[in-house]
């Protein structure tokens, strides 16, 4: 990661690595490079929104880049989208095509069948997250604008973040070459147990942008629909992993009128006949399965 990162073709960089509160060889192999351009702080584990934001204060470039510790960048990846910014003033953000790989088998890649998006990208944010952090770049004056990233947010704090930025009217750009590859790891967010810990971070940050939105911004973004789809991803993650009763009162209360009650009561009584062993059974093999259709060998 850090030698892709050194091995930009563009020249004026600054690198700013945080140790954060790991147990390998992170910080050995840190003091091994002696490159002007790289600073680094170590210190206790904070999570991954406080140590962007910790990585925001401490640089001083102008355009902002991230890179996660497991990802690599190819060698135009700064540059490309320095042009970018640089052609496009009026644009706040770029993102960029990447491929994935499976961790020790770097030569099979993968890409993604998302759909990615340019320009006032607010309503098909608010369907799905498909601008990967570690392929943006920002301005600094984003920062400046709207301030820095929930540090509330546990798991989707750049799903978040990216809301407020296209909520705020800012235009983010697609670079449709492929400059970066992403690690897919078991202990990432593709796996299954981490989905009601990540579903659950979503529904709080939904349900936190339809009390900002006013009612012909709720009517015109569909947000009620929105945050009902979120809420059903989380009751049955909720009944698969065992919390019944949390499970059984989002349910109920995931809309006020009559009919939705009867619902309620009828599918309740249904899913109350299903143990949540075997509701996770059939929810992880779907879940793999939707990995299976989002991730698509490059032959």
């Amino acid at each position: 990661t850090l030698d892709s990162a050194f091995a930009q073709t563009y020249p004026n960089i600054e690198i700013v690595v945080i140790d954060d509160g790991s147990r390998d060889r992170t910080l050995e192999i840190l003091k091994s490079y002696k490159d002007q351009r790289l600073r680094y702080i170590s210190r206790e584990n904070r999570g991954i929104a406080k140590t962007r934001n910790e990585l925001i204060r401490a640089s001083q470039g102008e355009f902002l880049t991230f890179l996660d510790s497991d990802d690599i960048y190819l060698p135009d990846k700064v540059s490309k989208e320095m042009e970018f910014l640089l052609a496009n003033p009026d644009y706040d953000a770029v993102y960029c095509d990447l491929r994935y790989f499976f961790d020790g088998k770097p030569d099979k890649l993968f890409r993604h069948s998302y759909t990615f998006h340019s320009g006032d990208i607010f309503k098909e944010l608010l369907k799905r997250q498909f601008i990967t952090n570690t392929t943006l770049m920002i301005r600094r004056s984003v920062i400046d604008r709207i301030g820095s990233f929930s540090e509330e947010a546990r798991e989707v704090e750049d799903w978040s973040y990216f809301l407020r930025m296209a909520r705020a009217r800012m235009k983010f750009g697609f670079v449709t070459e492929d400059l970066v590859r992403f690690r897919l790891r078991w202990d990432n967010n593709t796996r299954f147990e981490k989905q009601l810990s990540i579903q659950s971070d979503a529904l709080d940050i939904f349900e936190e942008l339809k009390q900002e939105l006013s009612p012909g911004e709720r009517k015109e973004y569909k947000i009620d629909d929105i945050v009902l789809s979120h809420k059903m991803k989380v009751f049955l993650l909720m009944w698969a992993n065992g919390h019944k009763r949390d499970a059984r009162a989002l349910f109920f209360g995931a809309r006020r009128d009559f009919l939705w009650k009867l619902y309620a009561i009828l599918s309740s009584f249904v899913v109350t006949l299903t143990p949540s062993p075997v509701m996770r059974f059939f929810l992880e093999k779907a879940w793999n399965l939707k990995k299976k259709n989002l991730f698509i060998p490059i032959t």
